[in-house]
């Protein structure tokens, strides 16, 4: 692209990704301010920011080494995200138990008028993008009763999608379906997260088929007692993210973008005063000057980010410098920044059934070691994540309706029942 073009797409993207970092920078110690115990893993890695930023408000930033914390910290949220989805399939478990141990209303809608009411539902919005969402949410929600071979046919026909995509898409695919159903799981899981590990190895060794009420609540507590700490470990390390890309961006793009100089000193004021309390390790509100900047950023990230967008064009995408930025404020905070060459070959018929089967193969070993509870749990994760292939509402309606009578476990039925007119129907309308 022309200097002129690059210099303005850099401009945008220094003014967004400035006023971003220091909002971001003075609202992260304002929440440790407030709630201190957060996740000293998590901190550490603070620990490691807080000399780059100071090496860019020096001008001796290392790069080298921000691009080395920005891979741990993708490390670190690949090791939460393999406990989130284990903890998931746990939870499905015992959400369908739930009604053995619990006193609830009965589902007194009969499963014909459910199954036409959600796929009247879903099929009345009119936005096709949120169809497919909505029908992966009843896939990850129905009873499930196959036996793995049946299993492992509905998934090589979902597959049959990808024909004519590019092979990385279906990789990419796979790859995010291993992981999520415990067949791929990062390595350092236990020694990194043994907190979290704990909790995990009660849940995988209960008898889900012959549990007790005290079994089934110790469970519940691992559950929520996890989930609470991956969700409060995974939004600071978000956090983190977006001042590693942020300061990334700004790295990139410093010697082209003109910024202008009540801005500029706006953001330098709160980035070095916000840095100063962290370094000295002071935990107390903020001075007053520093929280006066704040105002004078208003508005910034929206306008720039815009003009960022409408700026661009195709000889953007020649430039690996540009199309670094664009990864870097893509909203995907993990995204990797190698850049791929070359045009994607498409899969064939012929390689999407090689990669399915292998793909069976890999899942089988793991099904195999599941109890039928979990097992199941792991069955709809995969369902859920895989494309639609319903032609018509019919064909909906009759998988909704044959998912819940294949289901003999009243208990589990009504629960899936009750999950989804939570998330489809109004709240009282199964009784």
């Amino acid at each position: 692209m022309g200097t002129h073009a690059k210099r303005k797409q850099m401009t945008w993207a220094y003014r967004y990704s400035s006023s971003r970092l220091a909002l971001n920078y003075y609202a992260f110690y304002e929440s440790l301010y407030e709630n201190p115990s957060a996740d000293p893993k998590v901190l550490a890695r603070y620990e490691a920011f807080h000399p780059l930023l100071q090496g860019f408000l020096n001008g001796t930033i290392d790069l080298e080494a921000l691009d080395s914390l920005r891979n741990q910290v993708i490390h670190d949220m690949e090791i939460l995200t393999a406990y989130v989805d284990c903890f998931q399939i746990y939870e499905y478990v015992l959400n369908r138990m739930e009604r053995r141990f619990l006193e609830a209303d009965p589902v007194t809608m009969s499963i014909d008028e459910f199954a036409s009411r959600i796929t009247g539902v879903i099929a009345g919005n009119g936005d096709t993008a949120l169809m497919n969402q909505q029908i992966q949410e009843v896939m990850g929600q129905l009873p499930i009763r196959y036996t793995r071979q049946k299993f492992y046919s509905l998934v090589m026909e979902r597959l049959t999608v990808y024909a004519g995509a590019g092979k990385k898409s279906l990789e990419d695919l796979l790859y995010m379906l291993e992981t999520s159903a415990m067949v791929k799981l990062p390595a350092g899981m236990k020694e990194e997260r043994p907190e979290l590990y704990d909790l995990l190895e009660v849940l995988r060794q209960a008898d889900y088929r012959d549990m007790e009420k005290a079994a089934f609540e110790n469970c519940q507590g691992c559950v929520t007692l996890g989930s609470s700490r991956l969700n409060n470990s995974a939004d600071d390390l978000l956090i983190l993210m977006d001042l590693i890309n942020d300061l990334y961006v700004l790295q990139l793009c410093k010697e082209e973008a003109l910024m202008d100089g009540m801005e500029e000193q706006a953001v330098r004021q709160i980035l070095s005063g916000v840095w100063d309390h962290f370094e000295a390790g002071r935990k107390e509100m903020l001075a007053d000057e520093i929280t006066e900047m704040l105002s004078k950023l208003e508005g910034i990230q929206e306008s720039a980010f815009g003009s960022f967008l409408q700026s661009g064009d195709q000889e953007q995408e020649k430039d690996p410098v540009m199309v670094k930025i664009d990864l870097l404020l893509s909203g995907s905070s993990f995204v990797s920044l190698e850049i791929e060459e070359g045009q994607e070959e498409p899969a064939d018929r012929k390689w999407i059934e090689k990669q399915g089967e292998a793909f069976c193969g890999r899942l089988d070993e793991t099904l195999k070691a599941l109890s039928k509870p979990v097992m199941r749990a792991v069955m709809a994760k995969i369902l859920s994540a895989l494309p639609n292939i319903f032609t018509n509402a019919r064909e909906l309606e009759d998988y909704i309706k044959n998912s819940l009578e294949s289901c003999t476990d009243v208990t589990e039925r009504e629960t899936s029942m009750e999950l989804l007119s939570g998330e489809l129907l109004d709240e009282d309308a199964l009784v």
